[in-house]
This record gives C-alpha cells, sequence and structure tokens, in this order.
C-alpha cells in the first residue's frame, strides 16, 4: 500500500484526491491531504483561491494539447456528479460563448483556432458566424457546468472523508523537505501559489492576481462569457436564485479597488449582454447578496504536472491552472493519477 500525502486542499488537491481514491484497486492507497486552510473553514481565508472562484466551467484558449484533455476530462467528470450528485451544487448548464468582433481575429468558426474545442464539448453550436471584415462577434452554445465553491467543496471534503482519505491541518510551510515528517511515500504538490516561495521549488513561472465577482439574486438560469481585448465578462447562474457575476482582474500589488466602483464596471456589462435577464445597468437596483474579492495563481507558461526528487522525497507535482482550477480539476487529477501508478 501507498502512502500518499497531498499538500494542499483547494480543487486540485481535493479533485486528486478523489480520482485516486476512487480507483479500482482503493486498498492501493492511503492518502492524507495536508493543508493550512481547509474546506469548510470560517471565515475563508483571503490566502488560497479555491472557496472565492465564480466556479463554472469555460474552455481556455491557448493551452496545450495536454492541458486541452484536462479540460474536457473535467467536464466531463463534473457532468457526471451533477447527474448523480446534485447535493453537490455541481449542475449542467448551456454555456454561451462570445468572442467580441473588437478582438480582430477574422475568420469563420471553422478556422478559427480558439474555437479548439469545437466537437468536443455537448451540443456545440454555432449561433454566431464572424461575417465583418476585419473580425466581427462570434457566437456558440454548448453544454457546461456551474456549481458553487462554498457547498462544493465542503459536500467534496466529507465525500473523501467518508472513503477514508484523511485532512491535516498544518502551519506555514517554506519547503516540501519540511513535510518528510509525515512518512509518506509520495508527496502530491498541489500547493498552487506556494509553489512560488516554497525554498526546495521556487517557481518563478507561478505569479498571482487579484479578482473580484458579485452574486447577485437573479433567477438566471445559464451562463454567459464574452471574451473581449484586455477583458472578459462572465455570468453564471447557479440554480439556487443567485447568479455570479464576474470578469475583473488585476495585479495583486495593485491597491484594493471600492465595491462601489467593480459594481457599476459588472452591472453596466451584465445589463449590456443580457439585458433581458439583468434589465438594469444600475447596481441600486439588484440584491447583492456577497461581494468575492480573491486572489488567483496564475501559471502563463502552463500547468505543471511532473515528478521529480525533492530532498529525497518522490514528488508529483500538480499546480499551475492559470484561471481555471475548477476548468482543469479532475482531468488534472486523472493525469496525476496516472503518474502516481508509473515508477518515479
Amino acid at each position: 500500500m501507498t502512502k500518499i500525502t497531498i499538500f494542499g486542499a483547494g480543487i486540485p488537491g481535493l479533485s486528486t484526491a478523489a480520482i485516486l481514491s476512487s480507483s479500482s484497486s482503493p486498498d492501493k492507497h492511503t492518502i492524507t491531504i495536508a493543508a493550512r486552510n481547509l474546506p469548510g473553514d470560517a471565515p475563508r481565508s483571503q490566502d488560497w483561491a479555491s472557496p472565492w472562484a465564480c466556479a463554472g466551467w469555460v474552455a481556455l484558449g491557448g493551452a496545450s494539447p495536454r492541458e486541452e484533455q484536462m479540460q474536457l476530462d473535467a467536464l466531463a467528470y463534473l457532468r457526471t456528479l451533477a447527474v448523480e450528485y446534485p447535493e453537490s451544487s455541481v449542475r449542467c448548464v448551456e454555456l454561451t460563448d462570445v468572442f467580441g468582433g473588437e478582438l480582430g481575429v477574422a475568420g469563420s468558426v471553422e478556422n478559427r483556432g480558439a474555437v479548439w474545442y469545437k466537437g468536443r464539448v455537448p451540443g456545440f453550436e454555432v449561433l454566431q458566424e464572424d461575417t465583418k471584415e476585419g473580425g466581427g462577434e462570434v457566437r456558440v452554445r454548448y453544454g457546461s457546468v456551474v456549481l458553487t465553491p462554498g457547498v462544493f467543496l465542503v459536500w467534496l471534503r466529507k465525500r473523501l472523508e467518508e472513503g477514508g482519505v484523511r485532512f491535516e491541518r498544518i502551519g506555514e510551510v517554506k519547503a516540501l523537505g519540511e513535510l518528510a515528517y509525515l512518512g509518506h511515500d509520495l508527496l502530491i504538490n498541489a500547493s498552487g501559489l506556494a509553489s512560488l516561495t516554497l525554498e526546495d521549488v521556487g517557481d518563478e513561472k507561478m505569479v498571482m492576481d487579484r479578482t473580484y465577482v458579485t452574486v447577485v439574486k437573479s433567477e438566471y438560469q445559464g451562463a454567459f462569457v464574452r471574451r473581449g481585448l484586455g477583458v472578459y465578462t462572465y455570468i453564471f447562474g447557479r440554480g439556487d436564485g443567485t447568479a455570479a457575476v464576474g470578469g475583473v482582474s488585476e495585479p495583486v500589488q495593485n491597491e484594493v479597488k471600492p465595491m462601489e466602483e467593480i459594481h457599476e464596471d459588472l452591472f453596466r456589462r451584465a445589463h449590456e449582454y443580457l439585458p433581458e435577464h439583468f434589465s438594469s445597468p444600475n447596481p441600486g437596483d439588484y440584491d447583492i447578496v456577497e461581494d468575492l474579492v480573491g486572489v488567483r495563481p496564475l501559471r502563463p507558461a502552463g500547468v505543471r504536472v511532473e515528478k521529480e526528487v525533492v530532498n529525497g522525497q518522490k514528488v508529483v507535482h500538480a499546480y499551475g491552472t492559470t484561471i481555471g482550477g475548477y476548468i482543469h480539476s479532475f482531468g488534472l487529477a486523472q493525469e496525476v493519477a496516472r503518474l502516481v501508478e508509473e515508477p518515479l
């Protein structure tokens, strides 16, 4: 039996534990998730990203074929959860994905590389082609998922614990070598941004930004994304009488913006793109449930999923999902599981 420690209790670590513990031979591994922050903590800490996400699945561009497959595998897994475990908060939705004309990329969906997922996601259909010289708007629609992190993370932790996965709260960790006392045979590094500062990892390709999302009372049931030049908008109906409205990010070094300013920007765009569901651009016309201001670990160089020996420990790295922690989630976990089964 292999003793595995997963360092990090965000969505990459949790999904990895789920895949490993549900393998055809579950007695092959004993799994402990060790982290400073754990699902269900109240109040939620700003020091990790997973509880603050908007959390809908959107196909990310600019990815390698390996990462594209991770995204698709995660979508398939999450859609299965939506059917089998609706209490998890995961729900299947139709997502409208819009590429703004200001991006300046001419061409139809057929020759537009950004729409790499054509024919690879459920129910894909083209709603509007690019017909303008110089680049017009392109709209497609496909089957996606939306979830509520505050519900999903706690549900997944409970399910993992029922399956024998242990959770252990630990203090600040300055190096992976400090975790050797846990006595594992294999360490999975799902630490996200911490991989920048860990002394024996020191991944300088990791950066961080700040995101703003507002949850508002709404009966909107779908999902909408508009990709523009330097700005993106996403609106995800959560199925519980609320919708998450987002699309503001900035360097974490910047001073935090006033939420009044964020609200004016977000509701202006929500009204512009979905006027039938958001009938006013005025924030005062909406019942705001909460504001989510969180951090997000980014790795523009791509997801890191690979093996190495660090301070005598066998390590599988599993981090760097850029803006797509939930988007990669269980697909990343399946890639990690394949590495776990191979000799180091």
